[in-house]
């Protein structure tokens, strides 16, 4: 591994000190959320299209903020943000990906959030598909305009590299500063804020190693760090990926025995630490032969508590999957369970309940219509006791179940109307609205309550309603997780 750190704290970083030595930032003014761009006191949702159309480029991408309201996010406050609107960086390009990674948080610290979208096919500093990220400004009219991030050194990087491939940022509460993490093929980047509006940041470090990231996480599993956990996709003897963990300025560790495409944190077992949340949503065979890993039939996910040490990679993790007594269904090839996860109190009983997105999971005939399950923690963490499905055919849900939905490929928990509660977002790609030619996609929001997710008062969002085309496959449906 090689990391190459730039700015006048690299004596300090390359010491081998902890973020918390760092300087603190000289202002305080950090939003209280890390997606509220508008400083108006409510969460707003970020949801992407990697794939529209924009100004006649298919797969140029774009990205829909849906302000947030007492009453929840919906299309009639919006803001539709492609590489053709005023003051973003950039022109739409074919199969450039816009918003093929999106994330938040308060960057420069004026008290909006900060909006992050990746674009990891853009052709940029003379290399095609190396990658781009650019900040969307917030202010207290919202989201205005960009500044694309500087993520070259001397000769710069080889084509191909993907930078944008996925996104974390970390606000600067409860860190000491924020901090933005870029995966691509050919490294990570980490960008230490405040960052100006020209793009400038406190320092920044490019972490590079054999396995590349293609997904990222970021969450604090111990008393002395905030770790960023990359899932290396597709490497040898690994059907989904290799999971690291890595703390900051440190080696990283050995890959944790498990597989995992996706991952998220949260504390599901109440014991004040965040917990490791692994999806690993693949089948154990491929073309009907067993591959090396550590997968379950129709998918799984794993789970590494924290402790004050952080996680223990020698542990066994605790697997829950659709096999697993008191969660719904049966595993079957290609459920896809684990595809996508969230994590939350709903019911304020202290342990995080698991959102599972199983957008593979057939509902009778209907294939790939999707589902999402529920798993609620516990004192010993999930036990799948108690777990419950949501898909289009419950009732008090829109819509109904039809082929190749995916419902379920991403999930979300956050307070979306600033009643403590959380609420949660589900995207279905493969969604067909009324008059949509092609899969233009859709997300669905339930509120939480007391005693868990509301089905009755769920509704829709559909994407020819936020200005995006139906006429192309536009699959808007990729939610933010912040």
């Amino acid at each position: 591994m090689r990391i190459r750190v730039v700015t006048a704290a690299a004596a300090l970083l390359t010491a081998g000190l902890t973020p918390f030595a760092l300087p603190t930032a000289a202002t305080a003014a950090s939003a209280k959320y890390a997606d509220d761009f508008n400083g108006d006191g409510y969460r707003d949702l970020v949801v992407a299209a990697p794939q529209a159309t924009v100004s006649g480029h298919e797969a140029a991408g774009a990205v829909v903020v849906l302000y947030g309201t007492a009453s929840g996010p919906s299309a009639a406050k919006r803001k539709l943000i492609t590489q053709a609107s005023t003051g973003i960086p950039g022109s739409p390009e074919t199969a450039d990906h816009f918003g093929g990674s999106v994330a938040s948080a308060d960057l420069d610290l004026d008290g909006y959030a900060d909006l992050l979208v990746g674009t990891p096919y853009e052709d940029t500093d003379g290399a095609s598909n190396k990658g781009s990220v650019t900040v969307v400004w917030g202010s207290p009219q919202g989201l205005g305009s960009g500044t694309v991030l500087p993520l070259t050194y001397g000769a710069g990087d080889p084509s191909g590299c993907a930078f944008g491939v996925d996104l974390a940022a970390v606000p600067a509460s409860p860190a000491p500063r924020p901090s933005v993490h870029i995966a691509g093929a050919c490294s990570v980047w980490v960008l230490q804020g405040p960052i100006t509006r020209s793009g400038k940041a406190y320092s920044r470090s490019e972490r590079i190693m054999g396995p590349s990231a293609a997904k990222l996480v970021t969450g604090r599993l111990s008393d002395n760090y905030f770790d960023q956990i990359e899932i290396s996709v597709g490497l040898s003897g690994h059907p989904q990926g290799a999971v690291y963990v890595n703390r900051p300025y440190n080696s990283y560790t050995e890959p944790l025995p498990t597989d995992g495409s996706n991952a998220t944190v949260g504390d599901v077992n109440g014991d004040g630490y965040g917990d490791l949340v692994v999806g690993d949503p693949g089948d154990m065979t491929v073309d009907g032969k067993p591959q090396e890993g550590t997968g379950h039939k129709g998918g799984q996910i794993a789970i590494w508590p924290g402790s004050a040490q952080g996680i223990d990679p020698a542990a066994q993790p605790l697997l829950i999957n659709q096999s697993t007594p008191g969660v719904p269904g049966t595993s079957e090839s290609n459920d896809t369970f684990g595809t996508d996860l969230s994590v939350a109190d709903i019911n304020h009983d202290g342990f995080g309940d698991i959102a599972v997105g199983a957008p593979g999971e057939a509902l009778g005939s209907v294939r790939q219509a999707g589902q999402v399950v529920i798993v609620p923690g516990g004192p010993a963490g999930p036990t799948g006791a108690g777990s419950y499905a949501i898909t289009q055919n419950s009732t008090g849900v829109p819509g109904t179940a039809e082929h190749s939905d995916a419902f379920g490929t991403t999930v979300r928990f956050a307070d979306l109307t600033k009643d403590g509660r959380a609420d949660l977002v589900v995207g279905t790609p493969g969604e067909v609205a009324p008059g949509a030619t092609r899969p233009t996609g859709g997300i669905w929001v339930f509120k939480g309550t007391s005693t868990g997710v509301s089905l009755g008062s769920s509704y829709s969002v559909m994407a020819g309603a936020t200005g995006l085309p139906t006429t192309s496959d536009t699959n808007w449906s990729s939610v933010s997780a912040p």
